[in-house]
């Protein structure tokens, strides 16, 4: 698959190792032999709307979940715009 495909792209952001001991994350008994490079942070759309996730990449399983935008990673183009 290209990487160059136009269009609209999120990046899936690497978490640190305090950012998941934060989400109470412990990566010895949560995840044994796994390391904080294998975790990325980005939005996804579900039924219940947008939300941000952090989830463990090889096993994709959620280890934080918050609500987003309503549109989520979407700008729109008149977003700041004033009207007067």
């Amino acid at each position: 698959m290209p990487t160059d495909t136009p269009g609209p792209r999120v990046e899936r952001e690497p978490v640190t190792a305090e950012e998941l001991a934060e989400l109470g994350v412990d990566l010895e008994k949560d995840f044994p032999g796994a390391t904080a490079e294998e975790f990325r942070r980005y939005p996804v759309l579900s039924e219940g709307g947008w939300y941000v996730v952090v989830k463990h990449q090889p096993t994709l399983r959620s280890v934080s979940r918050t609500p987003d935008r309503l549109l989520g990673p979407v700008q729109l183009a008149s977003a700041g715009l004033e009207l007067g």
